[in-house]
């Protein structure tokens, strides 16, 4: 059991301090990156071999070896004894390679790389190092010799090097741990151990929105926001059986987790679809539903996208939550690429290192042997992973394409700059240089949910919470091409309310994204980015008025008749991306556009937002419950799999609180 203790503490020390690939604390060097090589260097790289050194540090179970150029990692094979054949026990992203888990026998090392058509090439082998182990004794002198007395140094020497072809790979990485075997003890001296803190999961607060009066405040202006990432975690929430933070609910990320099948636009960029009808919850107003549908692209532009991977201690809780999500969701999209895409992956803990840089799109077998050695570790400075990040995506960048980070984390920053104002500082001076920020969240328990909504809101990107493979697979997959391509940057949408037809108003959710209402037209402030295909949705509920118009817009400036009908118009403002033109599109709604019938994208929406209603035990909340939430998307004629999901998930939360 001691040497097991021994052994996990060392292993854990080492890591702390092996060698990136390329490891930088505020610039990298963009000269020396690890790239996959040419048809050209296949020759001299397989001659070339690394030189396994004997270790005359503190620490004899540790090899290490000198780094051969253009190799991406290592593979490490050993043989127990003379005459024996290798086996492959290890890969490894570093120059060291800890190997008292394997136990005695001799060692050697080789170097692996790719090529840009993703074929896999190796290295000569090292030479040959011998590992040994010898018991040492603590017991006093005299006293009988107990197990637990009994711990082992190691020491290494150089041995003759034979022609042998290593075997098969028969087991890679570290041998699964015994039942007995448990992380190093926290009390233990030296011992090295992360825990997690239930409750440090971190959420902004905004005020509810209430009602106004059209008469003294007739316009409504907000931020087009694309994030899904509450819903996702409501989920997560509501499925480990755990209470929802009322902070944690943001209805319209709710609204836009859906998709409610809006008709494209055939020419323009946007088109406005609403809807009207009686509220559900609340007796005597309308609901109105407004959606902003974007086009599809004819064509994508080539991608240069850097996936930034928060490698934390923090992301090895839950390991399958985690660095494991993260890994599967690299995974996934890089099955999406094209040739002419290029792919770079970052890695940041205590310091950023580059693990791949330039690869084209399509080496799926380069990503996928790279991203499965990555593992969690270590302190989380995301400042310096950032700048290394965009760095890299610059050296990279595109023209006219779309130049994108993706940045993977529970959002746990604890180094350098950690704080969400300084964090929104830094991306909205990083911004400039025309790479995208996207956020995908990883993990439970010291989720830090506002710093990765301010870092993907003032990066010009959008945030999703990704708590299953199946959700990676919808975000990075299904929808793609609304993930990745922006159509539209700093798109506002403002509502005009007519106050001889609305007595007062109500926007649902954006509590975090109310604009003024002279910020509209000012085309120096920064709004929401929409993709290629995406629509954004949102609710207003409506208490409806008799009277006539006092009001010094559009509605007064009408006379007669010529807007007694009309309830409200619609404009959305917005900055063409493939232009850069300032566009804009208006929809007018009228009182004879209420309808008694719902359709199923209205039941939908009403059912998502009544839902988050009552998790946030809104004081607009009126008759709002979970059952009759439950009632009204079961209502639906014609459910696609992520409705049918939302009636399941509202039932397990009302079971839960049963």
């Amino acid at each position: 059991m001691k040497k097991r203790i021994l052994a996990g503490v060392l292993a854990a020390v080492l890591t702390l301090g092996t060698l990136p690939a390329v490891s930088v604390s505020a610039k990298i060097d963009l000269d020396n990156l690890p790239t996959p090589i040419t048809s050209n260097e296949v020759r001299s790289f397989e001659k070339s071999k690394p030189k396994l050194k004997k270790d005359n540090g503190y620490y004899y179970d540790t090899l290490s070896w000198t780094a051969v150029d253009g190799a991406l990692y290592y593979e490490v094979y050993r043989r127990k004894t003379e005459g024996g054949s290798y086996s492959k026990v290890g890969e490894t992203l570093d120059l060291n390679f800890h190997c008292s888990s394997y136990g005695q026998g001799q060692y050697r090392v080789r170097a692996v790389t790719f090529t840009y058509d993703d074929k896999k090439k190796y290295s000569d082998y090292s030479n040959t190092i011998e590992y040994k182990e010898r018991e040492v004794y603590e017991a006093a002198m005299g006293a009988p010799v107990e197990d637990d007395d009994i711990y082992y140094e190691a020491d290494c020497e150089e041995v003759d090097d034979y022609d042998y072809e290593p075997a098969e790979a028969v087991s890679v990485g570290a041998p699964p741990m015994e039942a007995d075997e448990c992380p190093p003890n926290p009390e233990e001296p030296g011992a090295v151990y992360i825990g997690s803190d239930p409750n440090a999961e971190e959420y902004k607060h905004s005020d509810e929105s209430g009602y106004k009066n059209p008469a003294i405040s007739p316009l409504s202006t907000f931020s087009a926001d694309v994030d899904t990432a509450s819903y996702a975690n409501i989920r997560r929430l509501i499925n480990d059986g755990d209470k929802v933070p009322a902070d944690a609910v943001r209805i319209e990320e709710m609204l836009n987790y859906f998709d409610y099948s809006y008709p494209k636009p055939e020419k323009s960029t946007f088109n406005i679809n609403t809807e009207l009808t009686d509220c559900p919850w609340n007796s005597g107003s309308q609901l109105l539903k407004v959606g902003i549908q974007g086009k599809d692209l004819i064509e994508t532009p080539a991608s240069n996208l850097v996936f930034l991977v928060d490698t934390s201690g923090s992301m090895g809780w839950e390991k399958e939550e985690k660095i494991d999500l993260a890994i599967k969701s690299i995974k996934t999209l890089s099955k999406t690429m094209t040739d002419e895409d290029r792919i770079s992956i970052i890695t940041y803990s205590g310091e950023e290192r580059v693990i791949l840089a330039g690869a084209k799109g399509t080496q799926v077998k380069t990503v996928s042997a790279l991203t499965s050695l990555l593992e969690a570790d270590g302190s989380t400075n995301g400042e310096s992973g950032i700048n290394a990040a965009y760095a890299l995506a610059e050296k990279y960048f595109i023209e006219g394409g779309n130049n994108r980070i993706i940045l993977m984390t529970d959002g746990d920053l604890n180094v350098g700059i950690s704080s969400e104002e300084e964090l929104t500082k830094l991306i909205e001076e990083k911004r400039k240089s025309g790479v995208y920020f996207t956020v995908l969240g990883f993990g439970k328990d010291n989720i830090k949910d506002n710093k990765m909504e301010a870092l993907a809101d003032n990066g010009n990107g959008s945030y999703h919470y990704i708590d299953t493979a199946r959700e990676a697979y919808k975000v990075l997959s299904e929808e793609r091409n609304s993930t990745l391509f922006t159509i539209a940057g700093d798109v506002k949408i403002q509502v005009e309310f007519n106050p001889a037809n609305v007595k007062s108003y109500r926007l649902i959710g954006y509590d975090n994204r109310i604009m003024a209402n002279e910020d509209f037209t000012d085309n120096t402030k920064d709004a929401g980015e929409v993709g290629a295909g995406q629509s954004v949705t949102a609710l207003y509920e409506i208490i409806p008025a008799d009277g006539k118009s006092k009001e010094s817009l559009k509605y007064q400036e009408n006379s007669g008749n010529a807007a007694t009908s009309e309830l409200l118009t619609i404009k959305v403002r917005y900055k063409n991306a493939e232009t850069g033109k300032i566009q804009q599109v208006t929809e007018i709604v009228s009182k004879e556009d209420c309808s008694k019938t719902m359709s199923d994208g209205m039941k939908l929406a009403c059912a998502a937002a009544e839902f988050g209603l009552t998790l946030k035990n809104s004081d607009y909340k009126g008759s709002s419950t979970a059952q009759s939430a439950l009632k009204l998307a079961q209502s639906i004629e014609n459910p696609d799999t992520y409705a049918k999901e939302l009636i399941s998930l509202i039932k397990k939360y009302i079971k839960n609180n049963a």
